[in-house]
């Protein structure tokens, strides 16, 4: 079961990865629209533009990649499973401070990053199952 788990946080993170890289990619492009610019309230780019779009001058994009890869490599080691948990507990809680910003504040809604917390919560679980089963036994 350890290992079907752990399979689970690789392919999402990995994921996870992809979806940052090309985020990070229309950050830094020049294209005012992407594939998923579907609507006003259903638009990739007026997020990914937005103000909120960088912390300190570092895309949130960019964060998430290195955040997925950081997950990446902590279920491919040896680390201890509370390492993994608490990483990807810090990516969910970030994740959700995101999604508050697009509903209330842009009041925009962003595919990827709709996906990408739903892979963050799916991560979470997985790394909160193996945390816990390894404390239970």
């Amino acid at each position: 079961m350890t290992t079907k788990i752990k399979s689970v946080i690789l392919v999402a993170s990995a994921l996870g990865m992809l979806i940052s890289a090309y985020s990070t990619y229309s950050h830094y492009g020049d294209a005012t629209d992407t594939f998923c610019d579907i609507t006003a309230t259903l638009s990739c780019t007026t997020v990914n533009k937005s103000i909120y779009a960088e912390i300190g001058g570092i895309p949130v994009a960019l964060i998430g990649l290195y955040g997925y890869a950081l997950i990446l490599l902590l279920a491919l080691g040896r680390a201890k499973t509370k390492w993994l948990f608490a990483v990807s507990i810090l990516g969910f809680v970030f994740s959700l401070y995101l999604t508050w910003i697009e509903l209330f504040t842009l009041r925009t809604i962003c595919i990827l990053c709709v996906t990408s917390q739903l892979l963050i919560l799916v991560i979470t679980i997985a790394a909160g199952l193996l945390y816990f089963r390894r404390k239970t036994v």
